[in-house]
């Protein structure tokens, strides 16, 4: 997939392939950009809801990610590898671990939040100011519809 190239000749009629194949560009290029501060996307996730919800057992972690419990457990591992989050006992449930953002990984959310801002910018030059907005505020909408459904037959797009 190159972002040089565009998509397959033919192929850049249908909404679904160009949303799919832009993300999949999109994805790239934000997973190179984090790990300049030695991040996956996943891993700010987590951070980011650590930063927003306090203290969180990976169950609920991995429902809010839409990632298996296995994969939170990864990482849940990688991050206090890195020293950005802590198990700790829940304190009224002894079968429960609580997750705590730690004072490192505060800080690097917000090296997140710079290389992100840079990482959008730049995928987005062909994009007017205006049009950055309502392009994120388009994904915002379809992200909150949150569904997973295939469309009827003989809907198009």
């Amino acid at each position: 997939m190159s972002a040089e190239d565009g998509p397959p000749a033919g192929l850049g009629r249908w909404t679904g392939f160009l949303l799919a194949w832009v993300a999949g560009i999109a994805e790239q290029s934000y997973t190179q950009a984090l790990a300049g501060i030695g991040l996956k996307p996943l891993q700010l996730g987590v951070l980011s809801l650590l930063l927003d919800g306090g203290p969180t057992v990976q169950a609920r972690l991995s429902e809010r990610l839409g990632v298996f419990k296995p994969v939170m457990v990864t990482l849940i591992n990688e991050l206090e590898a890195m020293g950005l989050v802590q198990r700790r006992p829940h304190p009224s449930d002894r079968r429960a671990v609580e997750v705590h953002l730690l004072g490192a990984g505060v800080e690097r959310i917000e090296q997140a939040e710079l290389v992100s801002e840079r990482a959008t910018a730049q995928f987005l030059t062909e994009l007017t100011a205006q049009e950055r907005q309502n392009f994120h505020e388009l994904l915002a909408k379809l992200a909150r519809r949150g569904t997973t459904s295939v469309p009827d037959e003989g809907t198009t797009s």
